[in-house]
């Protein structure tokens, strides 16, 4: 690798609609703490341990730089190089967090993880090429923090109208710029920010949850179960179920179990970790070893859609 790309320094430059070299001190907090939080999750997915120290900032507009150390130089030179590509890469769709749920992406996991892999192989050996950083940059823009993070600060600056735009690049040791500055006009800031940290709706079918409390009146009250070994409060949205617990069909008893189509409803927080918000009960396909009516419709449902998929793929 060549010298001049070890430079291990990181550079985000403010661009102001003014000749001034300063802005609101919480503004300027606030975009660092989501920086930061960007290459230290780039430095977690190469399992490097790095430590990031601020050095004195520079004027025209206003440029705040951090040097990256603990690591070998290799390391913190890609995740500069990574860091420099990622932020001003536009999000692939309007809806990222969906696409990113879509399960032709799932499948991808394992290519993802396998081009880290190659990526610390690389660095190891001393043999990084800029096409290989490219590519952990695409891997790093479909990472639920990082999209998070890199939402968060172009809210804030969307918020500060003195920002005309911004830069990013990386420095050498020097202070010598490794490559050309990635500059981001203001009108592109919104293109950056989540319309909506909710993730779509992911679907459990034949779901077993064991009933530890059910709800034996009309009413928005919440049941209570055990789900693969957490307790969990779900509504009961399957109205011929609810119908007949409340004809008292049903006799629940210490264990009783039902198998059914559960759906998990969930967003993303401040920092891009998953918090389930809900737990509804679609369709209860058996109660115990008895299979519902709404099963073989729900069955005969899934067969039709199903055969329908095979058909579009085939052609």
């Amino acid at each position: 690798m060549d010298k001049q790309l070890k430079g291990t320094k990181f550079q985000f430059h403010y661009y102001f609609n003014d000749d001034s070299h300063s802005m609101d001190a919480m503004v300027r907090n606030q975009c660092e703490i989501e920086i930061l939080s960007i290459l230290y999750e780039i430095a977690n997915l190469l399992d490097a341990p790095i430590k990031i120290e601020s050095e004195a900032h520079q004027e025209g507009g206003l440029r705040d730089i951090w040097k990256l150390a603990n690591a070998n130089a290799g390391v913190l030179s890609v995740i500069v190089g990574v860091a420099s590509i990622a932020i001003p890469l536009l999000p692939k769709s309007d809806s990222e967090l969906e696409r990113l749920q879509k399960e032709d992406l799932h499948l991808s996991i394992q290519e993802r993880k396998l081009r880290i892999k190659i990526l610390k192989q690389q660095v190891n050996a001393n043999k990084v090429e800029p096409k290989m950083i490219e590519k952990m940059a695409d891997v790093v823009n479909e990472n639920y923090k990082i999209i998070t993070r890199r939402s968060n600060l172009f809210k804030h600056l969307c918020a500060y109208p003195k920002v005309s735009k911004v830069g990013v690049n990386g420095l050498n040791y020097n202070g010598i710029p490794s490559a050309p500055e990635s500059l981001i006009l203001r009108s592109a800031f919104k293109k950056f920010v989540l319309p909506s940290h909710r993730l779509p709706i992911r679907t459990v079918d034949n779901a077993i949850i064991e009933i530890i409390s059910p709800v034996l009146r009309q009413g928005r009250y919440k049941w209570k179960g055990i789900w693969q070994g957490q307790n969990i409060h779900f509504a009961m949205c399957d109205k011929c179920f609810i119908q007949d617990v409340l004809n008292q069909k049903m006799s629940f008893k210490s264990g009783s179990i039902i198998r059914c189509v559960l759906s998990i409803r969930s967003k993303l927080d401040h920092i891009g970790d998953i918090v389930i918000t809900g737990y509804s009960v679609e369709t209860v396909l058996s109660f115990g070893i008895d299979e519902t009516p709404q099963s073989r419709v729900h069955r005969h449902q899934s067969n039709l859609e199903k055969a329908q998929g095979d058909l579009f793929a085939s052609n």
